[in-house]
């Protein structure tokens, strides 16, 4: 998928999406641009559709060229009056072009001028731009006929200048968000903690990233052993995995992007009901994978270091049980009561390294980590704790740029009662807790960790998976977090 910018629209076309504000009007210099035959059903779609509106979604209508013998879709959008937010534009946007994919479009032209005063806002135009690539994902590395949805380019059609920055920056970020759909989508069979320490690090010799991979015995010199005991149960061996991208100054302080890549969870002896798609629990190490290589190809003049804690939680003789007493990197020692809890744990040794090993003075988590986060926020966005109010700034208008909504919670320290224990520094959880809050809980846990340390935590688990797809992802992992994660470090600079 390539995506272009032109004055004209190509001699050769499969759709033609033409964005509206509230007037609904056809512009002169659009119509000009649009052939005859395809102009006068465009005019007459417009006179009906003034009438009823169609600003909630896309009208979209097939006409058939004689003269070509093919038929050639035009998609009619309402954008409003300017007062939609970037992500209400994105998502009526991703519509227009999905209707395209549905008739494998092939080469689909957008004329961005019609609704030129709404399309000129630098975040907006930079999350169109991304929309052909997110759209026509497909994930086919297991079908024995792929699906081919036949989108192939999409050709800005307008005056403005400048574009090709805005194009580039696109580019970036939406082919790391895919890579980090592929990274989600595989099963745990093939994405071992260890295949995928292997994936990162042909990604970072194709992105200039530095990269240390960690095994199972350097890991415990580190004693961290929060982390191996949750990787205790399963066969294949724990990879600590740690990505470096040095843009800034020598002497600056890496933000450091920690993302829990738990390959897949069981939930171990506190054993999960449903678990046919918890291979996605790795969502967050590929969130920040996708995030640095992004950084990396955009030449962002900053440091920034990617940790991931990468096992399987599963159960067997060797696994760790409920009310055991687990010994953290940090010293503090942990009485596990919930071996589903289990992702606090490796983030908690994985922020500890980055603090201690790799000197990051900012910290970014991000991570599937509770069930309750849905139940809190809702099923679009991802649940906040912010520890400083800078990071969380910085990540409030990430959110607004890069369409990745989120909703902030509070670090209620009231909360932080359920998790005192009488035999350890603190539990990791606390089953039969009454006081609820659990995705509250759970950042105040990781908090414990961040030693004193500027910190916001992400928990993306109800954006993470898709069980159905929306209009600009299929089934699957959405690689949300990758666009999230890039913009707030942009935003830092």
């Amino acid at each position: 998928m390539k995506v272009t910018e032109s004055r004209r629209i190509p001699e050769v076309f499969d759709a033609v999406v033409i964005p509206f504000d509230d007037k609904l009007t056809l512009l002169p210099q659009t119509e000009a641009l649009l052939p005859e035959r395809l102009l006068l059903p465009v005019r007459a779609a417009l006179r009906e559709k003034k009438a009823d509106g169609f600003c909630a979604g896309p009208y979209a209508q097939d006409v058939y060229d004689e003269k070509l013998d093919r038929s050639r879709r035009f998609v009619l959008i309402g954008l409003g009056n300017g007062s939609l937010t970037n992500r209400e534009l994105f998502l009526r946007l991703a519509k227009a072009l999905q209707s395209c994919k549905a008739v494998k479009a092939g080469v689909t032209a957008v004329l961005l001028d019609n609704a030129g005063a709404i399309l000129k806002k630098p975040a907006v135009l930079e999350k169109l731009c991304e929309l052909p690539y997110l759209v026509s994902y497909q994930f086919n590395a297991y079908r024995s006929a792929p699906v081919e949805n036949g989108m192939k380019e999409m050709v800005l059609v307008t005056e403005q200048e400048g574009l090709e920055p805005v194009l580039e920056e696109a580019g970036h970020v939406a082919m790391s968000t895919r890579m980090a759909r592929d990274l989600v989508n595989h099963p745990s069979m093939y994405m071992t903690p260890v295949r995928f320490a292997g994936e990162m690090e042909r990604m970072a010799a194709e992105n200039g990233l530095e990269i240390t991979v960690y095994g199972p015995k350097e890991m415990q010199e580190m004693k961290m052993g929060a982390f191996l005991s949750v990787a205790r149960g399963s066969k294949e061996e724990p990879r600590l995995i740690v990505l470096r991208y040095c843009g800034g100054k020598a002497d600056e302080a890496p933000i450091a992007l920690v993302g829990k890549s738990v390959m897949f969870d069981s939930g171990g002896y506190s054993l999960k009901s449903k678990m046919a798609t918890m291979h996605d629990d790795m969502g967050g190490g590929a969130a920040v994978a996708g995030a640095i290589r992004a950084i990396a190809a955009q030449k962002l003049p900053v440091n920034v270091v990617a940790v991931m804690a990468a096992c399987k939680n599963m159960v067997s003789g060797d696994a760790y049980v409920p009310g055991d007493i687990l010994f953290s990197m940090n010293g503090k020692t942990i009485e596990m009561l919930n071996s589903d809890a289990e992702g606090r744990l490796t983030l908690a040794d994985a922020i500890t390294y980055a603090i201690r090993k790799e000197g990051a003075e900012r910290i970014i988590d991000i991570a599937t980590l509770t069930g309750a986060a849905k139940g809190a926020v809702g099923a679009r966005s991802a649940a906040v704790i912010a520890g400083d109010e800078t990071l969380y700034e910085a990540m409030k208008k990430a959110s607004e740029d890069s369409c990745e909504k989120i909703w902030r919670l509070p670090a209620d320290q009231e909360l932080f009662e359920v998790l005192r224990s009488e035999v350890a520094d603190l539990k990791n959880s606390n089953p039969g807790n009454t006081m609820g809050g659990g995705t509250i809980v759970a950042g105040l846990f990781i908090r414990e960790f961040t030693e004193g340390k500027p910190w916001i935590h992400v928990d993306m688990a109800p954006v993470n998976w898709l069980a159905e797809g929306n209009s600009y992802s299929i089934r699957g992992g959405t690689g949300y977090g990758v666009s999230l994660l890039y913009e707030t470090v942009k935003n830092l600079l």
